[in-house]
């Protein structure tokens, strides 16, 4: 008898844990949607021209210059043609310029310009905005807790 119990227990529980878990696949595709839409819209003001992709180049540049090229594409797991498709057009909307090596006179280094980062920064600023606003009504403690969860969720992908 106890053995049944503890067998419609457990089944009860994995039950519960597969709807939770249904219930989070669920919530990360809704933010995932809507992050891509935010983060569209807002590339869309940075630079009309630019994609999210190109974006995401840039902001890999901003942080890790100078860098070259294929460091980015093998960074990105993007393709090096995309990547070169990206980079023409940051260069061409004076986000990026090319420096040569100075360890070897071949290959050259990009380095993001000060008008990247004034974008960014302002990007960035539209970003937490955003978050501000749509966190408003939570208390710093769920906020905390929320940021929290997140990076270990992001700790347990990678």
């Amino acid at each position: 008898m106890v053995a049944n119990v503890v067998a419609v227990s457990d089944a009860t529980a994995n039950e519960a844990r597969y709807q939770h878990l249904l219930e989070v696949e669920q919530a990360i595709a809704i933010l995932h949607q809507t992050a891509r839409a935010r983060v569209k819209e807002l590339v869309e003001r940075f630079d009309p021209d630019l994609q999210p992709a190109g974006f995401g180049v840039l902001r890999y540049i901003v942080a890790n210059c100078p860098i070259r090229a294929g460091d980015i594409a093998t960074a990105l797991s993007i393709d090096k043609s995309a990547v070169s498709r990206q980079l023409t057009v940051l260069r061409d909307s004076g986000f990026i310029e090319t420096r040569a090596d100075p360890n070897d006179g071949r290959a050259t280094l990009l380095v993001a310009t000060p008008a990247a980062r004034d974008a960014l920064d302002s990007f960035r600023e539209a970003i937490k905005a955003d978050y501000a606003r749509v966190l408003s009504s939570w208390s710093t403690s769920d906020i905390e807790t929320f940021g929290s969860l997140l990076q270990r969720f992001n700790r347990s992908v990678i």
